[in-house]
Formats: structure tokens, C-alpha cells, sequence
């Protein structure tokens, strides 16, 4: 992006614009910054599942640990299997869960006084600079007067050149923009 528009100082983010990686980042991060800014309150449910299955895990090794440590090995070897396979268990779900239930979702979000959650997931392909932002939305759960919302998701697809400049830096005012459109666009849409 060459613009000559000027270019705010405070919060300057500058990224390798050859790096994918690096630029789906600055942009997830952007969105997480701009919901935070108009009200978004972050969920951590997905974090939460699998620091739970993780813990599961490592407790039953800490268990298994101190067993072995006053016991000897041959009265031990059976909790250590049972500690070893409830490990491999939890590890696996936890995998599991990252690829079935959390995919690309790197932000859900509530806004109590509008009364709706939005989630926000990204991915960009290995050789190919384009950011593929999906939004959804529903309505927070018990609210007795839930609002109609679009059940579909809204997609946005973007070469990563509409908001970095030529030398890596962040137009965040543009992505923010077009964010606060996106996002507009999916809460004015009706359920179809």
C-alpha cells in the first residue's frame, strides 16, 4: 500500500510484509486490540478446556512422581501406566479439541450491552498474501430479549497490501475501518 495519507506514531507495528505469518498475526492482534476498544470483553473458554486437560495430565504424572519416589518401581508400574495413558488421553483431546472445535478462532468476544458474542477466526494460505477473516456472531445465552442476528458467517477476504504499507508498518486506522464495517455488515444483516 503506497498512500500518502500521514501515519500515526503511537503504537507503531512493523512487520516482515514477506512473512505470512507474521503479517496474519499483526492483523489478528489488530482485531483483538479494535473489539477490546469498542466494548468486546474476551472469552477464554477454548484456552481454558485444554489448560484443564492439561492439567489433568501433568497432575497424574506429579501423582505417579511422588508415588514412585516413596515406593519402589515393580509396587508403582501400574499407576505409572494408568498416569502415562490419562496423559496421552488428555493430550490427545486437547488436540482434538484444537482442530475440532477451536480451528482458526483466535477471539470470541462479548458485548453485554449489545448483547451478542462475536467470534473471530483467520487463516491465510502458505504462498498466497491474502487475510481470510470469518466473523459470526450469536446472541449471550440466558438473555431474556435476544436480538436477530445473521446466522451466517461473514467472510472477508483482503490482500494483506490493503493495510501495510511498502515498508511492513500497520495502517491500523484503515483495518480498522474496514473491521468496523465488516462488523457493522454482520450485525445489521438479518437471519436468513
Amino acid at each position: 500500500m503506497t498512500m500518502a495519507e500521514p501515519r500515526t506514531t503511537a503504537n507503531k507495528v512493523v512487520v516482515n510484509t514477506s512473512s505470512i505469518s507474521e503479517l496474519r498475526t499483526a492483523c489478528d492482534t489488530g482485531l483483538r486490540e479494535f473489539l477490546k476498544a469498542k466494548g468486546y470483553e474476551e472469552m477464554h473458554t477454548h484456552t481454558d478446556v485444554k489448560l484443564v486437560l492439561g492439567y489433568i495430565g501433568v497432575l497424574f504424572c506429579a501423582i505417579d512422581f511422588a508415588y514412585s519416589w516413596k515406593y519402589p518401581f515393580s509396587q508403582t508400574k501400574w499407576f505409572s501406566y494408568i498416569s502415562v495413558s490419562v496423559y496421552a488421553v488428555a493430550s490427545v483431546l486437547a488436540l482434538v479439541y484444537s482442530y475440532a472445535v477451536q480451528r482458526d478462532t483466535f477471539f470470541v468476544g462479548y458485548n453485554k450491552a449489545k448483547g451478542h458474542v462475536v467470534s473471530a477466526g483467520s487463516h491465510a494460505k502458505q504462498n498466497d498474501p491474502t487475510y481470510r477473516l470469518t466473523l459470526t456472531t450469536r446472541p449471550i445465552r440466558g438473555r431474556q430479549d435476544p436480538p436477530v442476528f445473521n446466522s451466517k458467517p461473514l467472510e472477508v477476504n483482503q490482500p494483506f497490501t490493503t493495510w501495510f504499507y511498502d515498508d511492513g508498518e500497520f495502517a491500523a486506522n484503515k483495518f480498522n475501518a474496514d473491521i468496523a464495517s465488516a462488523i457493522d455488515a454482520l450485525l445489521t444483516k438479518k437471519s436468513e
